[in-house]
């Protein structure tokens, strides 16, 4: 159950977040809405791309909400849980990528320069801060005790330390080695050409996440296998 009110606690704070992103409520700030160079650069671009950011965030929200109220009323298992928070991490990272283009694109519309926004440099750096903070969690969780804050959390850690201490200790230093991999690659993209980077992006970020999904499997399926 902690798992399932920790994941609709998230859920209710996306449409908290969203709702005033969506109405148009939010001016140009340095800590709340879609920070991106273009969106700092113009308040038009500002205002449609948090427009979208909100009816994102808020679309997530009520979709995991959901599933967490099913949940909660016994009509699906309450371990979904979890996957819930982990869905809404992925989706998260596919919407602000998805994003940051949309603002570039908008800007361009707008007719915000390239100087203006530092068009394409700002966002492998972002992202590879990203791949760092995911590698340390990794390696934090290779090292932790059973807890609901940090680690592979699933039935079968939870129910054996040992068990916990197997997965998290291979999946977590799998996590953070090919995390911080691809950190160092998404740095390298800032001193190419533009047009590199552009090619390149897109590919190493759907890598990175296809990284992240495999380890979680393959945690599970070593979690299920150990506890058998």
């Amino acid at each position: 159950m902690e798992n399932v009110l920790n994941s609709l606690g998230l859920a209710l704070l996306f449409v908290f977040l969203g709702v005033p992103l969506m109405l148009g409520k939010v001016k140009r700030n340095g800590v709340y809405g879609a920070r991106f160079p273009a969106t700092m650069a113009d308040g038009r671009v500002w205002d449609v791309v948090n427009r979208k950011t909100g009816f994102l965030l808020v679309a997530g929200g009520a979709v995991a909400g959901i599933v967490d109220l099913l949940a909660v009323a016994g009509v699906v298992t309450q371990d979904v849980g979890q996957y819930v928070v982990g869905a809404l991490v992925v989706y998260t990272l596919i919407a602000a990528v998805w994003l940051w283009r949309y603002s570039e694109q908008v800007a361009r519309d707008t007719g915000v320069t390239a100087h203006d926004m530092e068009v394409g440099r700002t966002e492998p750096l972002l992202v590879a801060v990203s791949c760092f903070a995911v590698s340390i969690v990794g390696a934090l969780s290779a090292f932790s005790t059973p807890n609901p804050w940090l680690g592979f959390r699933v039935p079968a850690t939870f129910a054996d330390p040992v068990v916990w201490h197997q997965v998290n200790l291979k999946a977590g230093l799998t996590l953070a080695v090919l995390s911080g991999v691809f950190g160092f690659m998404f740095l390298g993209l800032r001193s190419m050409t533009e047009g590199e980077r552009k090619r390149l992006f897109s590919g190493l970020f759907i890598g990175w996440l296809t990284a992240i999904i495999l380890v979680a499997v393959s945690g599970t399926l070593f979690a299920n296998s150990l506890a058998r």
